[in-house]
């Protein structure tokens, strides 16, 4: 009997620890896989941010006040890099030309899809278009998602975000400024975990706002980077 009492302790003992030292185990888990993520994002190029064209400028065809630009001679990664951090901008860059033979740096506000925006062929430059602004999919939530959809996942045709009809709310662009609030395309300004979305242009109150259904952009580079910065701070 006293064998069977210290054995039950002892399972009770082991019991308690196990869930005192299960949340400081999960917490060094999150902790290791954060700094690994910043790791690799620290030594990241600034150039995987943007969808490269080559020998393609873009040319502003159409007398509008919207659509600028500024230039200065830099190396192309310093480029990329003023384009991300928009510090030094008097505008939201969402692309930049790069010309090899003088080597300067052209950051625009706009980008192959922009109405006034015409593509040329030319050897010399290559156009870097941030990839949130011209591909299809989202990372996560979507929260900065600036592509060019404008449909739900059921068809239905968005509402312009400008607009209070046909249903008015408070999601407005010269209130959400840094959220790309501009005509009637999907995003998330309140980083829904639905995804980007929008208001409807069906009156209907239970279609008043729907999500677009824009689908995940692959992560399975970065999950295997997760992967092996856990396995070297972890298991050794």
């Amino acid at each position: 009997p006293f064998i069977l009492l210290r054995f039950i302790i002892l399972l009770i003992c082991t019991f308690y620890l196990f869930l005192i030292c299960l949340p400081l185990w999960i917490y060094y888990c999150n902790y290791v896989t954060m700094f690994c993520v910043c790791a690799l994002e620290g030594r990241r190029n600034a150039l995987q941010d943007y969808q490269k064209s080559d020998g393609i400028q873009l040319v502003v065809v159409s007398p509008d006040s919207s659509l600028l630009t500024k230039s200065r001679k830099l190396s192309v990664t310093k480029c990329a890099k003023t384009c991300s951090r928009g510090k030094r901008l008097p505008f939201t860059c969402r692309a930049f030309l790069y010309d090899h033979r003088s080597r300067k740096c052209q950051w625009l506000s706009f980008d192959r899809n922009s109405p006034g925006a015409q593509i040329h062929q030319n050897v010399y430059y290559d156009l870097y278009q941030k990839k949130d602004y011209v591909r299809e999919c989202i990372v996560g939530t979507g929260e900065n998602y600036r592509g060019w959809r404008s449909v739900t996942v059921s068809g239905i045709l968005c509402q312009a975000w400008a607009s209070p009809i046909p249903h008015e709310h408070t999601y407005h662009p010269k209130r959400y400024k840094k959220k790309d609030l501009r005509g009637n395309y999907c995003r998330n300004p309140d980083n829904s975990t639905i995804g980007p979305w929008c208001f409807t242009t069906d009156p209907r109150p239970h279609l008043r706002h729907q999500e677009c259904g824009i689908p995940q952009c692959s992560q399975g580079r970065l999950c295997a980077r997760i992967y092996l910065c856990m396995r070297t701070f972890i298991l050794k």
